[in-house]
This record gives structure tokens, C-alpha cells and sequence, in this order.
């Protein structure tokens, strides 16, 4: 027998910090949206189109991965409008605007009106109201017919951790409470949160309720938090099908988990075990969207499988939307990745590396493929205004060089060799920490598998963070520019000798100083590489155009010295022990993904 199911429901913009980014949802000449009673007042003579990035519906992929055959649009509306069933197919490179079906409208008072698309190719569908009158448009929901038997349960227990960002936590649970777990969904009997409290601060008393736990922790990052929330899932009374992990200090869409629970209940079989990768987008600027699925290269470099998306146009929602194939070393990020429960196993738990790498080793150990859905998303909070050489330099390398060796993924990628390039450079610029920082990672990876079964990792990022570039305001620089955003201007060429010059005396350290120039320059504070600008300089002001930070960089031969001799003596050893290194790494990776051993790092009874 079949039965009307919705897949997801027409958003409006009724989100304050959204309120700028309303093309987003939908796109109209003078749209008139009414926060009191949340609907959308239309004059005569007006279109508005719903054809966007939450407001279209995935139409091909939703028939690709469930049993979403047809397609109904419910409306509840009042006045007199004609209304248009659209979409955008592919042909070849382009994509292509089509209507399927006009539908006139003419309601006195608040109606419901039921429109099914006719059969179609199409990859996104939507639809636009073209009102003859004044209109009001009260809500919607896009609905498929689906049969009792293709409906499973699921159980979805989302885990979040959190160190003393109350700020961001606090909003987000009393969010989901209000929407999500206090709606008539069944969603809201079937999702459990759990809280794992990182920092022991958030008064848990308050929080709790029979749907929402939390969890006092040790300050264990992010791959600790993950793997408690974990175990606490697989604990509890209401056994998981399905994992979501999603970051703290993130803004949520609760759309977004009524979106993924929606495609959960009616999944195909043959991706029942695939993992819902959900994109993340600006904060900053919150019409980008940055990655919904990640992938290192063969150098190492961790990035977006796809180029930067502008949210508020068709063609970049539309080349989003293509389902294309996966890279090696694909990943999906846990600011929010929802894994099926035979993925989440007691003898299958993350790595303990505390942050940076944990959500790429645990989708390539267990082979991940990946689902993405258009509102299925998240916006991180300040991803784009932050370099952080503990982070960069230190934790991501040396987890990197771990997780390559004990689980044995991303073996295309030379992380040593890309180690000793960054290195290099950072040398050449007088970042000296930053250089430290490297060799710190290589120091400590080749400490061994024993190194990572202490629980150190808060204690080493503080001790790494004070070697990070202690920055002010760009007003005391009198070097500062006045486009901040100049430092990332392409690079001059250097002239055949200066490149010369430059590689043999690694930029004038070995070299007279008194030869050098005495102008200081303002460069780039964080990957952004211009050698030309560097060029026989004594100093450098290192610059964060997004913070309007800066630092003074000076060249120091005495520490240069000092950190070129330990790279070598460092990789003279490497050389001689990596084999025998990576074998120990890969005879205790089942150890390190125990339930016995994270009990014990987490410091909590069995």
C-alpha cells in the first residue's frame, strides 16, 4: 500500500544572520516576508522563483538513492497566481531551464493545493508563483509516494562535542529543541543528542531531557569527544541505525537533519551504507559554500572535492549538484557527517589524535562513499579568518604521518617530502616557528605508537600554540597596507639571478647582511607563497587582511642555523627507522580503535 511521505520541507528566511542572504531560499523583485506570522506577502504582477540552493529538491538524486519515483509539491497559499513546476536538466556541458507544468490558482482564503510533476530528467526541480493579484504564500513541502514496505526505521543519535563554547552549544541544543524534537515528525521521537562535554562547563541539569544527554569528558579534542559520543550511542536503550557527528561552534539549519533522517527512512538498499556528507559554508560569508566532500592529493594537500559554490546562483547550486565520482582519498568532514551504525563499531573507533585528520582516516579505513544533498549543511564559525601554525604545521602533519602509517590510507601522498617543502619556505620567510613547528610533528610521529596512547593532546596544543605568531592590530605597523587584501596579489617574476641568489643563499642567510635591503614589505601571514616579495629582505610584516593583524618577521641566522642542522640530523634518522616506525603504527591500529583502549584514555568505567 503506498503512502504520501515528504522529502523536505520550503524554507523561508527567518533566520536573522540569514535575513541578507535571502536569495538563497528564493528570488523575487521585492520579496515581503512577514517574521510574525512567517509567511511571504506577494503584490500583483510579481514572480517569485523557489528554484534555489533550499528550495529546490535534488529531484535525481533523491530518485537515484531512494524510492522517491514521483514527485508532489504541496503548497498552502492564498490569492490568485499561476503556479510553475520547473527544473534544469543537463545536456552535455550546459544545463538547461524547463518548465513541466502551469497550474492556476484561485484561493480566497488559506488553501492547500497538491501539484505532481509529470515523469522528467531532470537533476534539480523547483517551481516559481507568477501572482495576478495579491498573494500569500504560507508554506510547503515537497512529498513522494512511497510503499509501507520501503520504509525503514531509523534511529539517528547525533553527537556533538564541545570545550567551553557555550555561546555556540547553548543556542544550537535549545534550536533542535524547539524545531526539531518538538515538531510532529517522526523525527522527533527517533533523535537523541548527546552532548559530550569536553570542557565539564555546561550545566547539565538544564540541558538534559529524555532526548538530550550530556556528557562531562576530558578534554580529549575533537577525536575524543566523537569516539565518547559514540560509545554512548551504542550504549543507550534506543540502539543507533545511524551517527551524526557534527562540530560545536557551527550555525544549524534544523532542516538539515529533518532532510537527512527523510533520506534515511527511505533509502535504496544499495546506499544504505553510504555516509551524508554535509557541506560546509562561510560563516563569513554565508552564501559560499566551501566542501561538501573533501580528498588529499597526491601532495598531501587536504581540500574540496569541488571549486567554491555561490549559493545564490542556479548554475553554481546546479554544478553542485552533480553526482560525480569520488577521488581516491575522499573524505567527508564531521562538521556534520551522519554514518551508518555498522560503521560505528566498538572495535572500529576514530584514532586518537586528538584534532585535525580523525574524519579522513575513519572515511578511507572504512572505504566511505558518500551521499550530498543541496540544505543539507552547516555554516562554520570563523574557518576563514584563522591560520593557526599549531594546527597547520604541527597537528595536521604529524596526524597525517600517523594516520598514513597505521591504517594505511593515502599512500600516493609524499607527506615527507611536502613536510620538508614547507619547511623550506617557511625558513625563507622567517617564520622560524612555523619551520619548528614541522619538525616538531616529524619529532614526535617518530616517538611512536606509545606517543599517541597518552592522553597529552591538550597539554601539547597548549605548549605548541605559544610558538604561534603573537599578531596586533595593523595600526601599529607603519609598514601596513592600505588594501589589506594586496598581500594576496599575484607574485612579481624574479629575474633569473635573483632566483638563483635566492634558492643558494636560502634568501640571504648565507649572505652578507649588510647586502640585504632594509624596506620592510607586508606579505601574506599564512599559506600564500610570493618569493618575490621576500627577496633579500630583513624583515617581513606578516599580514592578516581578514583580522587586520600583523606581525614582524626578522631574519635570524643564529635560529635559522640552529633549525637547519636539526633537519637534518631529524631526517637523517627518519631515513633509518620509518620502515620499522610504520610497522609498529600498523600492528597497534586495532589497539588504538579499541573500545578497551579508549575506555581507559577516556578515563570512564566499562
Amino acid at each position: 500500500m503506498s503512502k504520501n511521505y515528504k522529502l523536505q520541507n520550503i524554507l523561508f528566511c527567518d533566520n536573522d544572520r540569514l535575513e541578507a542572504y535571502w536569495e538563497m531560499f528564493f528570488k523575487s523583485s521585492r520579496p515581503v516576508y512577514d517574521r510574525e506570522k512567517k509567511n511571504i506577502v506577494l503584490g500583483a504582477g510579481q514572480v517569485i522563483d523557489f528554484c534555489t540552493y533550499f528550495n529546490s529538491i535534488s529531484l535525481l538524486k533523491w530518485k537515484t538513492y531512494t524510492y522517491a519515483e514521483k514527485l508532489i509539491l504541496k503548497l498552502r497559499v492564498k490569492g490568485e497566481m499561476e503556479i510553475l513546476l520547473t527544473g534544469y536538466e543537463k545536456k552535455d556541458t550546459q544545463y538547461i531551464r524547463k518548465v513541466l507544468r502551469r497550474a492556476k490558482v484561485s484561493a480566497a482564503e488559506e488553501q492547500e493545493i497538491s501539484l505532481e510533476y509529470p515523469e522528467n530528467d531532470l537533476m534539480v526541480a523547483g517551481f516559481e508563483i507568477h501572482t495576478l493579484g495579491v498573494c500569500v504564500i504560507y508554506g510547503g513541502e515537497y512529498a513522494t509516494e512511497v510503499e509501507e514496505d520501503q520504509m525503514r526505521h531509523v534511529s539517528l543519535h547525533l553527537c556533538t562535542t564541545t570545550f567551553k563554547k557555550e555561546d555556540y552549544i547553548l543556542p544550537n541544543i535549545q534550536l533542535l529543541k524547539d524545531t526539531v524534537l518538538a515538531g510532529n515528525d517522526s523525527i522527533a521521537e527517533n533523535l537523541w543528542i548527546h552532548v559530550v562535554d569536553n570542557g565539564r562547563t555546561l550545566p547539565a541539569e538544564e540541558i538534559q531531557t529524555e532526548h538530550v544527554m550530556v556528557h562531562p569528558n576530558l578534554n580529549v579534542g575533537g577525536a575524543g569527544g566523537f569516539t565518547r559520543g559514540m560509545l554512548e550511542a551504542m550504549d543507550h536503550k534506543e540502539k543507533p541505525t545511524h551517527v551524526l557527528l557534527m562540530d560545536d561552534d557551527v550555525m544549524i539549519l534544523p532542516e538539515s537533519l529533518i532532510r537527512t533522517y527523510n533520506l534515511l527512512k527511505i533509502v535504496r538498499p544499495e546506499y544504505e551504507h553510504h555516509f551524508i556528507s554535509g557541506a560546509m559554508l562561510f560563516y563569513e560569508e554565508m552564501n559560499f559554500l566551501y566542501e561538501d566532500v573533501g580528498f588529499m592529493d597526491h601532495e598531501g594537500t587536504y581540500g574540496p572535492l569541488k571549486d567554491r559554490v555561490d549559493t545564490r546562483k542556479i548554475e553554481d547550486v546546479l554544478r553542485c549538484e552533480e553526482i560525480i565520482h569520488e577521488p581516491k582519498n575522499a573524505y567527508a568532514g564531521w562538521w556534520y557527517c551522519c554514518i551508518p551504525a555498522e560503521f560505528v563499531r566498538k572495535d572500529n573507533l576514530p584514532l586518537p589524535v586528538f584534532v585535525r585528520g580523525d574524519d579522513v582516516e575513519y572515511s578511507l579505513r572504512n572505504k566511505a562513499k558518500f551521499i550530498t544533498l543541496s540544505g543539507i549543511c552547516i555554516w562554520h564559525m570563523g574557518f576563514t579568518n584563522k591560520f593557526n601554525g599549531a594546527m597547520e604545521f604541527y597537528q595536521v602533519h604529524r596526524n597525517t604521518l600517523m594516520l598514513q602509517a597505521a591504517s594505511g590510507v593515502c599512500q600516493n601522498a609524499d607527506i615527507m617530502t611536502r613536510i620538508r617543502k614547507l619547511i623550506r619556505v617557511n625558513l625563507l620567510r622567517f617564520n622560524y616557528d612555523g619551520a619548528e613547528l614541522l619538525l616538531d610533528a616529524v619529532e614526535d610521529y617518530m616517538k611512536g605508537y606509545k606517543f599517541f596512547m597518552k592522553n597529552q593532546g591538550e597539554k601539547l596544543l597548549k605548549e605548541k600554540s605559544q610558538k604561534n605568531e603573537q599578531m596586533e592590530p595593523l595600526s601599529n605597523f607603519p609598514e601596513a597596507p592600505t588594501k589589506v587584501f594586496s598581500v594576496y596579489a599575484p607574485d612579481l617574476p624574479r629575474k633569473p639571478w635573483e632566483t638563483f641568489l635566492y634558492r643558494i643563499t636560502y634568501n640571504g642567510h648565507f649572505w652578507p647582511e649588510k647586502l640585504l635591503k632594509k624596506e620592510t614589505v607586508p606579505v601574506a601571514y599564512d599559506w600564500y607563497y610570493s618569493p618575490h616579495r621576500y627577496f633579500f629582505r630583513r624583515r617581513l610584516l606578516a599580514v592578516n587582511p581578514h583580522l587586520k593583524m600583523g606581525a614582524y618577521r626578522e631574519m635570524d641566522k643564529k635560529r635559522f642555523f640552529e633549525l637547519f642542522s636539526r633537519e637534518r640530523k631529524l631526517f637523517s634518522r627518519y631515513n633509518k627507522i620509518h620502515v620499522r616506525l610504520e610497522k609498529e603504527y600498523r600492528n597497534h591500529r586495532k589497539e588504538f580503535t579499541s573500545e578497551s583502549f579508549w575506555r581507559k584514555y577516556l578515563e570512564i568505567d566499562k
